[in-house]
């Protein structure tokens, strides 16, 4: 069984969903997938900053996919904090709570320790929702408000019952493993770029394998290369077992699936 943290669905208003999520599942049967947690483009509107009629699109269009193929997607809904609370909190509520929607992701709409994400945060965390956060240690091409891994850590002392994912191992690089090291409520995904020697290894003896889950980022990387990352390091089965699915199986799941 492989669970893939870490997978993008690029749909929007023009571009319907079913034939990407048809090939999707293609490729997941060839490479083996048996799950994916799964993401929109987070710019399926043009922009970062998705308005009220397009963030309902997004939950709706999510909850046919999960309707479509049950038991193969793990829907997590693209937030943006500008919008207000009270319209953001009750879409979690109709679409998390109530509906097939699993938990959230934030990508670079502000600073992860920003104010306007407290609502957001206190909500997931009174309800044991899980939070995937995009951070990445850059030099150039650095969006404006993109978190690195040291927001994520302050966000998660903030929060020590929030459950976060922080996506791209190889964009956090030991900088960002060693950031999040002493939050426990904070894991990692093996995606971001192409796999560069060591980082899955170093990750996993920081870390410990519980908090180290397999994510490809497709379709911006292939199945084949990303697990040929996990596959290239020397591990226990039972290390092996819990990245590629076991962590996964614990961190998407809401709170009263126990």
């Amino acid at each position: 069984m492989i669970i893939d943290s870490h997978l993008h669905v690029f749909f929007s208003k023009k571009q319907p969903w079913r034939p990407l999520v048809e090939e999707t599942l293609h490729h997941m049967d060839m490479a083996g997938i048996t799950q994916t947690c799964l993401l929109p483009d987070p710019q399926w509107t043009g922009t970062f900053y998705p308005s009220k009629d397009e963030m309902m699109f997004q939950a709706e269009t999510l909850s046919e996919i999960a309707s479509a193929f049950p038991g193969r997607f793990l829907p997590m809904l693209f937030i943006c904090p500008l919008l207000p609370h009270d319209f953001t909190l009750d879409l979690m509520e109709r679409y998390m709570m109530k509906g097939p929607l699993v938990g959230a992701k934030f990508h670079v709409s502000l600073y992860a320790d920003d104010d306007k994400y407290e609502p957001i945060y206190s909500f997931l965390e009174r309800h044991d929702l899980p939070l995937l956060f995009h951070a990445w240690y850059k030099t150039v091409e650095h969006y404006a408000y993109e978190s690195n891994p040291s927001h994520i850590a302050v966000a998660a002392r903030k929060h020590p019952n929030l459950r976060i994912l922080m996506a791209h191992l190889t964009g956090s690089k030991l900088r960002g493993i060693m950031d999040i090291k002493k939050y426990p409520n904070v894991s990692i995904d093996t995606s971001g770029s192409q796999p560069e020697e060591g980082y899955v290894q170093r990750a996993l003896e920081e870390l410990g394998p519980d908090r180290v889950l397999y994510g490809s980022d497709y379709p911006i990387r292939a199945f084949s290369t990303q697990r040929a990352r996990i596959e290239s390091v020397e591990m226990s089965k039972e290390a092996r077992e819990k990245v590629l699915y076991g962590n996964a199986q614990r961190f998407f799941r809401k709170g009263t699936e126990q």
